[in-house]
């Protein structure tokens, strides 16, 4: 997988647009970056974390009680102001933890699944994905950490989220998606939306692939960004 940028992004969806902003640009210290209409009826702001973005997705219509929560379940932020791990919640409940860096190897951000089977999910990273593994249910992708565990309530299926607020999707970008998109399939990766330039009004090429339990892994090649590569 040739990246366009290192880290991976974190996408989440909320119907409280201005408690949201408060917290993740105010509190926790995202700068808006961007703001943009993605799809029809959201509004994403997009907010710096850490030389990656944090996709916060705004819509104003009623969000759907979860018929069951996104496997993502954490986000962990390296904070060198703290010396233990230290939980706070977001306005739609969602955990972000601050941890002092390099615990458990995070020296950035890391997200934490809670999954329904620990060796289809090592599959899935270590060789569909081909992550490295860095510790135990553990890997990299260039710089921003994944970890993972069993969790009696993660349920296997499609969009296991229910479209309720949260945490919603990753974003790998890559210099290719079609063969970046097509290696993952190829490897046994399960299709959500072939690359396309419909996704999205951005002039992004973006494909989804599922994890095994259903959780969208958005795969993006921006313009922008791979020109930035290029460059050098």
């Amino acid at each position: 997988m040739k990246v366009s940028r290192r880290l991976f992004d974190v996408g989440v969806l909320t119907n409280q647009r201005e408690a949201m902003l408060e917290f993740w640009r105010d509190e926790i210290g995202f700068p808006v970056e961007r703001e943009l209409h993605p799809v029809e009826g959201v509004m994403q702001y997009k907010l710096t974390m850490m030389g990656a973005v944090f996709k916060l997705n705004c819509v104003e219509r009623v969000l759907p009680r979860r018929a069951g929560l996104s496997g993502v379940r954490m986000l962990l932020l390296a904070d060198p102001n703290t010396d233990r791990p230290r939980h706070v919640h977001d306005p739609d409940g969602n955990l972000v933890c601050f941890v002092p860096p390099g615990y458990r190897g995070i020296t950035t951000f890391g997200v934490h699944f809670a999954v329904s089977d620990e060796a289809a999910f090592g599959h899935f990273f270590g060789d569909i994905l081909a992550l490295p593994s860095i510790g135990d249910r553990m890997y990299d992708f260039e710089g921003a950490t994944i970890s993972f565990a069993w969790s009696p309530d993660a349920i296997p299926g499609p969009d296991p989220s229910g479209n309720g607020p949260g945490y919603l999707y990753l974003t790998l970008q890559v210099m290719d998606v079609e063969a970046t998109h097509a290696e993952v399939i190829g490897r046994g990766a399960t299709e959500a939306r072939p690359p396309s330039t419909e996704h999205t009004t951005t002039d992004s090429n973006i494909s989804f692939i599922l994890d095994p339990d259903g959780n969208q892994i958005e795969i993006s090649q921006r313009p922008d960004l791979v020109a930035a590569a290029l460059r050098g």
